[in-house]
């Protein structure tokens, strides 16, 4: 029997099945990406508690003044608090500086700012 079908007409089944598997079966998930572990250190800061007490209040030249002072001597009152307030202020810094946290170095020998 001979048929009048060409051979690009013969209908095959399986072959749009066929070719759909063999695209699909290409298209894979890539792999996920390999954990690998690491070290990182981060700066915590950390208090640094001073073993100085607080300076006592000074006593001011001022407190002594009366309203009946002269002025003169209110202003020598004044300069001479004023004196004695720039000390407090050298003291309270020189304590502030004995508690500050000590300066750490990096590996090259230089200093790490915290």
């Amino acid at each position: 029997m001979v048929t009048n079908r060409s051979p690009r007409k013969i209908a095959r089944p399986g072959a749009a099945a066929w070719l759909a598997a063999a695209l699909c079966g290409c298209a894979r998930a890539a792999a996920p990406p390999a954990v690998v572990p690491m070290k990182v250190s981060v700066p915590v800061p950390v208090p640094v508690y001073c073993a100085e007490s607080a300076p006592a209040r000074p006593a001011l030249e001022i407190a002594s003044l009366v309203p009946d002072s002269p002025p003169a001597d209110t202003v020598r009152a004044y300069a001479a608090s004023v004196v004695i307030l720039k000390a407090a202020v050298v003291e309270r810094d020189r304590l502030l500086r004995a508690c500050a946290a000590p300066r750490t170095q990096g590996k090259h020998g230089g200093e790490i700012h915290q």
